[in-house]
């Protein structure tokens, strides 16, 4: 199962609170890029994707050994081209959210002491973009179950959990 969706739309919230209801594990590729930052340095923007893209990779390994888990990032780039090779047919959720929402949730995250390997600590001025860019990302398309979540209100978890377990199940 992958969550998907541009930064500040909700997905880390989304794919915990999955994670914990369906007692499945969670592959985030913030938290591994954070760790691997954390071992290897910090660097500029450049060094930021590269760790990301190496993230990715270990998230992508880690997924074939746990066909349950739940993985969540936002696949950009190549990473979208090879989450969609690699992970055909998974259930798909989406989390989109108008484009001031998910600035201000950045804006937030940002003030709140985001780790420094993320391009928008490292360039503040990605934060002013967030808005317009937060249009322009689209589901995946996996094939699959996609729910296209709108993470502008409060979460129904029980609900996101009914459909899920509806949409692994194959109904």
């Amino acid at each position: 199962m992958v969550v998907s969706g541009a930064p500040g739309t909700g997905k880390s919230s989304v794919a915990a609170a999955l994670a914990e209801d369906l007692r499945r594990p969670l592959f985030s590729l913030d938290t591994v890029k954070e760790a691997l930052a954390d071992s290897l340095g910090l660097g500029d923007e450049a060094w930021s994707d590269r760790l990301g893209d190496a993230a990715a990779a270990v998230i992508f390994t880690l997924a074939e050994a746990n066909p349950w888990a739940i993985l969540e990032g936002w696949w950009r780039r190549e990473r979208r081209e090879r989450v969609i090779e690699r992970f055909p047919g998974a259930v798909e959720v989406f989390c989109h959210c108008h484009g001031t929402l998910a600035q201000d949730r950045m804006r937030a995250r940002h003030q709140a002491g985001r780790h420094p390997i993320h391009r928008d600590v490292i360039n503040p001025a990605i934060l002013d973009r967030v808005a317009e860019l937060t249009d322009t990302v689209t589901p995946l398309g996996l094939g699959a179950s996609l729910l296209e979540l709108d993470t502008n209100a409060d979460l129904d978890r029980w609900a996101l959990v009914a459909w899920v377990r509806r949409a692994s199940s194959g109904e």
